[in-house]
């Protein structure tokens, strides 16, 4: 029989992969980045990253202050430990439902489930495109004509 992945026999009690946090972890490093977030002083820091955990979520507007956090629920994905979190923003009319994925060990990398889609397909958030079309490139920079030859 071949197996792939992680996990066990069906017959056997799965195991976790040595890159893949156990619930416990997955679920404090959360908790850690979200509490920070939500109890850091003015002004926010860029990052919350922690000495064990670090917190991915380019969709978090600069300086925007967490009040609440709720952990809803979680699903056990093939590479990640996901979970479904209500958060009460600042200036936010109506609280948003976020879904954080975890992965990794020492440490714990929690990632917005948009980034972590993004960096699973080699992606990455793209600047807006009006900005590139001034200037006629992406960072700015006359593009360089090809050589002659």
């Amino acid at each position: 029989m071949l197996a792939s992945g992680c996990g066990a026999a069906s017959s056997e009690r799965p195991t976790t992969c040595g890159w893949m946090p156990s619930w416990e972890e997955a679920t404090e490093a959360l908790q850690s980045v979200l509490t920070a977030w939500r109890d850091a002083p003015d002004p926010l820091p860029a990052s919350f990253d922690l000495p064990a955990v670090q917190f991915v979520d380019q969709h978090r507007r600069p300086g925007q202050r967490l009040l609440s956090f709720q952990i809803l629920g979680r699903l056990d994905l093939e590479n990640a430990r996901q979970f479904t979190v209500q958060l009460t923003l600042q200036n936010e009319e109506a609280p948003q439902l976020v879904r954080y994925n975890c992965v990794g060990r020492q440490p714990v990398f929690v990632f917005r489930l948009e980034d972590y889609e993004l960096i699973s397909h080699w992606e990455h958030k793209m600047d807006d495109p009006a900005d590139a079309a001034k200037d006629g490139s992406k960072d700015g920079a006359k593009p360089t004509p090809p050589p002659s030859g």
